[in-house]
C-alpha cells in the first residue's frame, strides 16, 4: 500500500468515528432471531479457530457481538471470544474477558459451567494448577446437578489435560482412551484429534514409541481431513521429534519443515489479526481523541483544528509502524532459530549415519578375522582329542575346547545383536514342524542340562497344527537363549518348556510359549534392566555364571520383530518364567501333510514319553527330557505313530564306503586347509584341495566330486563367483559354504546363488558332520 493510500485510509477511519445515526434507523432483532444469527456466526468462528484462520474467526466474533443485544446471547459470544484468546495465547486478555462476563451469569447455570471449563483451560495454560483444580471441581458440581452430555465430555477432557500437566500420565491415558470412542461416535473430531495427540505425547514420554506413532498418525489424518491446522502444526512437530528418537532423521526433517510452513502461516494470520485488533483499538482511541479534540476546539476557539488532526494522524501512524516493525523482528528471529535447528538436525543425522556404517564395517571385518584363528584353535583341539591323549592332557584339551566354544558364542551374540541394531535381520516365511523344532533344541541342550543335574520337561499342546509357517531359525534362537539361561541359573531342578495354542483363524495360529525354571530367580528391581544390552543381574552374576548380557536383549528384539512381547514373572528363590506369544501363518500344504501322515518327531503322542541316550539308561533311571502332551485316543495314537526310521533309513558307513566319497576343499588359508582335510580324513573321506575359486572351477570341470566345501572370502575368484560358474555346468553336485557370515551378507543370498547349505566358521563338529551327512543321506557319519 502506498503512503498516499495509507493516508486516505486513516483519514477515512477518523471521519467514520465522527458520523452519527441521525439520518438512519437502527435495526432491532427479536431474541430468537438474534440467537439463530449469533449461533451460526459462532459456529463458523469456532471452525475458523480450529483451522487457525484467526483473522476470519475475529471478524465473525465481532459480527456476532454486534448482533447480540440480549445479555445471555452476548455472554455466549464473549465465551467464544475467550476461547479464541486462549488459542491465540492472549492469556491476560482472556482473563480480563472472563472477569467481565462472570457477573452476567447465574452461578448454577449451564452457561456458568461452560465458563468455568474455559477458566480451567486458561489456568492450565498459565500453570496455575490449584486454581485449575478449583474451577474444574465447581464445573463438575454444576454438571452433576444439571447434566449436559457435551459439557460432561469437555469436563473429562479438561481433567485429562490437567492430569498431563501434573504428570499423572496413567490417569490421563485411561481417561483419554475411554473418551476417544465417544468423541468419534459423536463426530466431535476436533476433540478426538486433540485426545489422540495427547495420548501420543503421553506414550512418547513413556517411551512406547510404536503406540505413540499409531495415535499420532490417527490425529494427523483427522487434522488433515478437517483442516485442524492448529492441531496439525503440533502433530507435525511431535512426529518430527518421534522420528528423531527412532533415528529416522530424514523424515524427521521433512515433518519439521511441514511444522515450519504451518507455523509461518499461523504467524502471518496472527499478525493480520493483531493488526486488525490494533486498528480496532486505534479506532476507539480515535473516537475518544475526536471527542477530546472537539472540547479543546471549543476552548481554544481560534486554533486550527487541522493541526490537531495532523498530530493524531502522526501518532496513529507511529503506533502502527512500531507494531509492524516489532512483529517483523520477532518473525525474523523465529525463522533464524528454525534454520539453526534444521542445520543441527542434518549434521546430527549425517554423523549418526557415518557412525553406523563405520561400526557395521568394523564388526564385519573383526568378526571374520577372529573366526579364522579360532577355527584353527577349535579344529586342532578336536584333532588332538581324537588321538586318545592322557587323562591330564585330555583335561587341558577339553578346557581349551570349552574356551573356544565360549569365545565363538560371544562372537555370535555380538554379531546377532549388531545385525538387529543395523536392521539387517529379515524374517523368513518357511513351513516347519514346531514340535520337532522344540524337541531338537532340548536334545541339543541335554548335555548342559545333565551337567547341572536338571530335568527338562516339554509340554506341547497337540491342538497346535502340525505345520506352521514362520521363521524357524529365529524361533530356535529365542528358545535356545531362554532355555540355556534357565539351565545356567538352575541346579538340581526342573525346567519346563511349554507351547500352547491360544487362538486361531482360518489362516493363522497364535502360540503361547513359556520357559520356566525353579532356579535362583531375579529380583523385582532388576527385571527390566536384564533386557538391556550388556546387562546382567549384577557383577556377582557375571563372575559366577559368565556371559555377556546380550542373550535376553537379543530375545526381546527378535520377539518384538515377530510382533510379540516378552513377559517375565520371577521371585528370588522361586525361579523365573519367561513367556511370549507369536502369530504363525498356516501353510497351504498343511492339510496334505496331515492326510499323508508325514512324521514330525519321534514323539509317540502318548501322555508322557522320555528321550534319553541308550548308554544312559543303566546309569540314570530318571529321564533327562520329559515330553508331556494331552491324552489322545489309542486309535488316533496308532494312526500318528510314525517314527523317523519309517521315512529315512540310516546305516553306519564303513571306511571303504566313505573312501569312495571324494570331497573338494576350496580354501585359501593353508592352516584351514590342513585342519579341514585332517578332520575329514579321520572319517575316511578322500579329500583334494583348491587354493582359490579359479582352481575349484577347473577341478570341478575335470573331475566328478561327491561334495564341495567352498570358502567365501578368497583371492582371484571368491566362493560366490566360483559357485555361480560351477552351477552353469553342474546342477547336481552338493556345495556347502564354509564362511563367517557378516553383517552385509544374508543366508538367503547364499541359497539363491546355488549353495545347498552353510556352515559358519569355526564350526562345531556335530553340526559340521550333520550337514555333510545331509549330502550323503544314506550314511551315518557321527
Amino acid at each position: 500500500m502506498s503512503l498516499q493510500l495509507l493516508h486516505k485510509f486513516l483519514i477515512a477511519l477518523l471521519l467514520l468515528g465522527s458520523l452519527n445515526m441521525t439520518h438512519g434507523q437502527e435495526i432491532s432483532l427479536s431474541k430468537s432471531s438474534q440467537k439463530i444469527a449469533v449461533d451460526v456466526l459462532l459456529e463458523k468462528a469456532e471452525k475458523a479457530v480450529q483451522n487457525a484462520n484467526y483473522d476470519e474467526a475475529n471478524r465473525l466474533i465481532n459480527s456476532a457481538t454486534e448482533i447480540a443485544k440480549d445479555s445471555t446471547i452476548h455472554a455466549k459470544a464473549q465465551m467464544v471470544r475467550i476461547s479464541y484468546y486462549i488459542n491465540t495465547k492472549q492469556l491476560q486478555t482472556a482473563r480480563e474477558a472472563i472477569e467481565m462476563v462472570t457477573p452476567y451469569l447465574q452461578k448454577t447455570s449451564i452457561d456458568y459451567a461452560e465458563l468455568l471449563l474455559l477458566e480451567t483451560q486458561l489456568f492450565i495454560h498459565s500453570d496455575l494448577i490449584v486454581e485449575a483444580e478449583t474451577a474444574l471441581s465447581m464445573a463438575q458440581v454444576i454438571l452433576i446437578q444439571k447434566p449436559n452430555s457435551s459439557l460432561s465430555l469437555t469436563q473429562k477432557l479438561r481433567r485429562a489435560e490437567l492430569d498431563v500437566k501434573i504428570k499423572n500420565y496413567d490417569s490421563a491415558q485411561k481417561s483419554l482412551l475411554d473418551l476417544l470412542p465417544t468423541l468419534l461416535n459423536n463426530r466431535q473430531f476436533y476433540s478426538a484429534a486433540k485426545a489422540q495427540l495427547d495420548l501420543s505425547n503421553i506414550l512418547f514420554i513413556n517411551k512406547e514409541l510404536p503406540a505413540s506413532r499409531d495415535f499420532l498418525t490417527q490425529s494427523i489424518m483427522l487434522s488433515e481431513k478437517y483442516n485442524f491446522n492448529f492441531l496439525l502444526k503440533n502433530s507435525y512437530l511431535t512426529y518430527s521429534q518421534l522420528l528423531k528418537k527412532e533415528g529416522d532423521f530424514e523424515n524427521s526433517i521433512t515433518y519439521l519443515e511441514k511444522f515450519t510452513a504451518l507455523n509461518e502461516t499461523k504467524d502471518s494470520s496472527l499478525q493480520i489479526t493483531a493488526i486488525a485488533l490494533e486498528l480496532d483499538k486505534l479506532k476507539k482511541s480515535n473516537e475518544a481523541l475526536e471527542v477530546s479534540n472537539l472540547l479543546k476546539t471549543e476552548e481554544l476557539k481560534g486554533r486550527d483544528t487541522s493541526y490537531i488532526l495532523l498530530c493524531v494522524f502522526i501518532t496513529l501512524l507511529s503506533l502502527l509502524t512500531l507494531s509492524l516493525f516489532k512483529n517483523n523482528k520477532l518473525r525474523a528471529k523465529s525463522n533464524q532459530v528454525l534454520e539453526d535447528k534444521n542445520s543441527a538436525l542434518i549434521e546430527e543425522r549425517d554423523r549418526a549415519q557415518d557412525a553406523a556404517k563405520i561400526k557395521a564395517d568394523f564388526l564385519s571385518t573383526i568378526t571374520h578375522e577372529l573366526r579364522t584363528p579360532l577355527y584353527a584353535v577349535t579344529g586342532l583341539t578336536h584333532l588332538l582329542l581324537d588321538t586318545k591323549p592322557r587323562n591330564d592332557q585330555k583335561e587341558h584339551l577339553e578346557t581349551l575346547q570349552s574356551s573356544g566354544e565360549y569365545l565363538l558364542s560371544l562372537i555370535d551374540n555380538i554379531l546377532d545383536f549388531n545385525k538387529l541394531e543395523a536392521n539387517k535381520v529379515e524374517l523368513e516365511a518357511i513351513p516347519f514342524d514346531l514340535n520337532k523344532r522344540i524337541n531338537d533344541i532340548c536334545l541339543s541342550l541335554k548335555g548342559q542340562s545333565k551337567d547341572q543335574n536338571n530335568k527338562l520337561h516339554i509340554q506341547y499342546d497337540n491342538d497346535i497344527p502340525t505345520r506352521l509357517q514362520g521363521d524357524p531359525v529365529k524361533v530356535s534362537q529365542i528358545l535356545i537363549n531362554l532355555i540355556g539361561n534357565a539351565i545356567k541359573f538352575t541346579s538340581d531342578g526342573d525346567i519346563y518348556v511349554r507351547a500352547n495354542k491360544v487362538d486361531n483363524t482360518s489362516n493363522k495360529c497364535l502360540v503361547h510359549f513359556e520357559v520356566e525354571d525353579n532356579g535362583k530367580g531375579i529380583s523385582h528391581e532388576k527385571q527390566q534392566a536384564i533386557f538391556e544390552n550388556f546387562t546382567q543381574e549384577g557383577s556377582s552374576t557375571t563372575r559366577e555364571y559368565g556371559g555377556t548380557g546380550l542373550g535376553l536383549a537379543i530375545v526381546k528384539n527378535l520377539v518384538n520383530l515377530m510382533g510379540g512381547d516378552v513377559k517375565l514373572d520371577s521371585k528370588i528363590g522361586r525361579g523365573s518364567r519367561f513367556s511370549f506369544e507369536i502369530w504363525f501363518e498356516l501353510p497351504d500344504s498343511n492339510k496334505f501333510f496331515n492326510e499323508n501322515h508325514f512324521p514330525s518327531i519321534p514323539n509317540k503322542r502318548s501322555k508322557t514319553n522320555t528321550i534319553t541316550d541308550t548308554s544312559d539308561v543303566t546309569k540314570d533311571p530318571e529321564p533327562e527330557i520329559i515330553i508331556t502332551s494331552p491324552v489322545v485316543s489309542d486309535k488316533k495314537t496308532r494312526k500318528q505313530e510314525i517314527s523317523k526310521e519309517d521315512v529315512i533309513s540310516s546305516k553306519p558307513a564303513t571306511p571303504s564306503e566313505l573312501s569312495n566319497k571324494l570331497i573338494l576343499i576350496v580354501e585359501d588359508n593353508k592352516i584351514n586347509q590342513m585342519i579341514t582335510r585332517k578332520i575329514l580324513e579321520a572319517k575316511h573321506f578322500t579329500c583334494e584341495v583348491a587354493n582359490n575359486g579359479d582352481e575349484a572351477i577347473q577341478a570341478a570341470k575335470s573331475k566328478k566330486y561327491d561334495l564341495i566345501l567352498m570358502d567365501i572370502h578368497m583371492p582371484i575368484t571368491d566362493g560366490k563367483e566360483a559357485t555361480k560358474e560351477i552351477r552353469k555346468f553342474d546342477r547336481e553336485i552338493p556345495i556347502i559354504a564354509l564362511t563367517a557370515v557378516t553383517l552385509s551378507e544374508s543366508e538367503k543370498d547364499f541359497y539363491e546363488i546355488g549353495f545347498d547349505d552353510i556352515i559358519p566358521k569355526p564350526f562345531k563338529m556335530e553340526e559340521f558332520f550333520e550337514k555333510i551327512q545331509n549330502a550323503f543321506t544314506n550314511y551315518e557319519i557321527l
